[in-house]
């Protein structure tokens, strides 16, 4: 554990020097209008689940009856929950350009280095820690999935898959909103 510590934080260092990320009380103010896009994401997700599942929805809007956004719903949802953990990084005072690095901020401020929060948040501690390894792992599998979806011609993206896209971003945000309350 220690030295996944120690690899964390020299990979935010490197970062910082590559300006992959940005650090400043600055970027605290941002933190709310990420969680918000965050929640609108995951509803554009949703609607698009809603609308590939509904004849009556898609005749309204004059799509086709074969119409579906299954691999859509999978990247709308993993930047749904991008967008929630660049809030939780604001929280900290960063600001990321990549998707590594927002990665490797999160694990090592919210899963690994909870010592990190300010005093007024240590009775969040608790809280601080439901982002779990388990939550980080999703993230990351979601964006293999969302990278899948965005590239492939040919996606084989499930009515299924999309719904756990779906299922894991609602999950994680709940948790980012909850860190941060």
């Amino acid at each position: 554990m220690k030295d996944r510590k120690e690899v964390l934080k020299r990979k935010i260092e490197r970062y910082l020097k590559k300006e992959q990320i940005f650090k400043s009380d600055e970027h605290k103010r941002l933190e709310k209008p990420f969680l918000a896009k965050a929640r609108k994401n995951f509803s554009v997700g949703n609607l698009l689940f809603r609308i590939s599942e509904h004849e009556d929805i898609k005749k309204m809007i004059n799509l086709a009856s074969d119409f579906e956004a299954y691999d859509w719903i999978i990247i709308v949802s993993y930047y749904a929950m991008y967008t929630s953990a660049l809030a939780a990084l604001a929280r900290l005072g960063f600001k990321s350009k990549s998707h590594a690095a927002t990665i490797t901020v999160l694990e090592h401020h919210y899963v690994n280095e909870s010592k990190s929060l300010e005093s007024k948040d240590l009775h969040k501690l608790v809280k601080a820690y439901a982002i779990s390894e388990q939550l980080i792992t999703k993230l990351i599998q979601t964006k293999t999935k969302r990278e899948t979806a965005q590239y492939d011609a040919t996606p084989a993206i499930s009515k299924e898959m999309a719904k756990t896209a779906l299922n894991d971003a609602d999950e994680f945000i709940t948790k980012i909103e909850e860190v941060l309350e």
